[in-house]
C-alpha cells in the first residue's frame, strides 16, 4: 500500500509539473535566451576588448579569433530574436508587438531597484535600445569593416552602450536577478567587463600618447 501510495504521488507529482511546463514554457525560452545572449554579450566583449590589447591573439589566431567573434555576434543576433518573439507569444506576462519594439510603453519591472533608484519601464526601454544597438553593431560590422573602417569604429563604440543598457535591463526585468546567486554573478560579469573596459581605455591612452 505504501508503495502504491508513493506511485501515485510521483505520478501526480509528474502530470503538475509537465501541465506547468506545458503552460509556460515559453517563459522558460525567455529565460534561456535572455541568458544565452547576456552570455553571448559578455565573450563577444571580453574578446573584442582583448583584440585591441592583444590578449585574445595569445590565445586564437588572428583569423580564427576574428570568425568566431563575427560567429557569436551573429549568435547574439539569433538569440535577442527569439528573446523579443517569445515575449510576444507568452501569456504569463504579455507583451504586445510595440512594446517590444518601442521604448518606454511598457513600464514591467520585477520590482529591483540600480543604485538605490528603482527602473520602472526604464529597464524595459534599455532593453530595446540595446537591441538596435546591437543591430547596428552588427550590420555596420559585416557591411563596412573593410570600406569605412572610420564609421564602423565609431558605431562599434555603441558596444559599450549596449552591455550597460542590458545590464541594467537585465537587473531591472529579470526574474532570476531580483536577488539571490544570479544577480550576484551577474554583478561580477558586470565588474569583469567594466575592468576590462579600464583596460581599453588606458590602452588607447598609452598608444595615443607615444604616438
Amino acid at each position: 500500500m505504501v508503495a502504491l501510495a508513493l506511485h501515485t504521488t510521483a505520478v501526480s507529482a509528474g502530470h503538475i509539473a509537465a501541465s506547468r511546463a506545458a503552460a509556460s514554457w515559453q517563459w522558460y525560452v525567455i529565460r534561456a535566451s535572455g541568458f544565452t545572449a547576456a552570455g553571448l554579450l559578455m565573450l563577444l566583449m571580453l574578446s573584442g576588448i582583448g583584440q585591441v590589447t592583444g590578449l585574445t591573439y595569445k590565445v586564437l589566431e588572428p583569423i580564427k579569433a576574428w570568425a568566431l567573434h563575427k560567429a557569436m555576434a551573429l549568435a547574439l543576433c539569433g538569440a535577442i530574436a527569439v528573446h523579443a518573439t517569445f515575449l510576444v507569444l507568452d501569456h504569463f506576462v504579455p507583451f504586445t508587438l510595440p512594446q517590444v519594439l518601442v521604448p518606454f510603453l511598457s513600464h514591467y519591472t520585477n520590482g529591483t531597484k540600480f543604485l538605490g533608484v528603482g527602473l520602472g519601464g526604464m529597464a524595459v526601454a534599455l532593453g530595446i535600445l540595446a537591441m538596435y544597438g546591437v543591430v547596428v553593431v552588427v550590420l555596420s560590422s559585416l557591411g563596412w569593416i573593410e570600406t569605412k573602417k572610420g564609421a564602423w569604429r565609431w558605431l562599434h563604440y555603441l558596444s559599450y552602450f549596449v552591455f550597460f543598457a542590458v545590464f541594467v535591463h537585465a537587473l531591472g526585468v529579470g526574474s532570476d536577478l531580483k536577488y539571490g546567486t544570479f544577480r550576484n554573478v551577474w554583478i561580477a560579469i558586470g565588474a569583469v567587463v567594466l575592468l576590462a573596459v579600464i583596460s581599453r581605455v588606458r590602452r588607447a591612452g598609452t598608444l595615443k600618447h607615444k604616438d
